[in-house]
């Protein structure tokens, strides 16, 4: 995934961007998420016109923004340093 497709996140959770941006650069299993929710979402374009495709997609769709709003409200891990 590419950090164009970050932006298929952030529109759908504008208000955080940031928190989006900075767990995509530093945890591996929310670039798969946000990777699985990308392509989802391209699918879901693509079988609109199939109504039980379609229907499956946006099933995944959901399911995945929810495991990404888990991220989101997940409490911050400290570290050493300070907040990570």
């Amino acid at each position: 995934m590419s950090w164009i497709d970050v932006a298929v996140v952030t529109r759908r959770f504008e208000l955080h961007e940031f928190a989006i941006r900075r767990l995509y650069a530093s945890n591996p299993d929310f670039r798969v998420v946000c990777e699985d929710y990308a392509a989802a979402t391209r699918a879901l374009a693509f079988w609109e016109a199939d109504l039980t495709r379609a229907e499956d997609y946006r099933r995944l769709v959901g399911e995945l923004e929810a495991e990404i709003l888990e991220f989101l409200n997940a409490p911050r891990q400290t570290t050493d340093r300070g907040w990570c």
